[in-house]
């Protein structure tokens, strides 16, 4: 079995388990450390995406409410209407990251 990650140290052979450890338990022992560098890999890159979506989406908020503030050119009635649309797209951004804890 091979390593998902090279292992520091050159060129060790597929079979580098501790001393003392047979054959079937050195492959035991990589395909675990395998499964868990995986499980990492997969971890790092939902936070990694649920960053880009919240930073997304709290510039795009922002960019909302401003736009909203221009058009209701200080009409009440009209910037809640506005804030309203701001609002929603906020919420729905925050679900978007949510849905990355899963």
């Amino acid at each position: 079995m091979s390593d998902l990650i090279r292992r520091p140290g050159g060129n060790i052979s597929p079979y580098s388990a501790p001393e003392g450890f047979s054959r079937s338990e050195g492959k035991g022992l990589q395909r675990r450390q395998n499964t868990e560098i995986a499980n990492g890999l997969v971890t790092a890159t939902r936070v990694q995406a649920a960053g880009y979506v919240a930073a997304t989406g709290m510039q795009l908020t922002a960019m909302l409410s401003r736009e909203a503030q221009f058009q209701s050119d200080g009409d009440p009635h009209t910037a809640e209407r506005l804030n309203f649309i701001a609002d929603s797209y906020a919420e729905y951004a925050a679900l978007e990251v949510r849905r990355f804890q899963r």
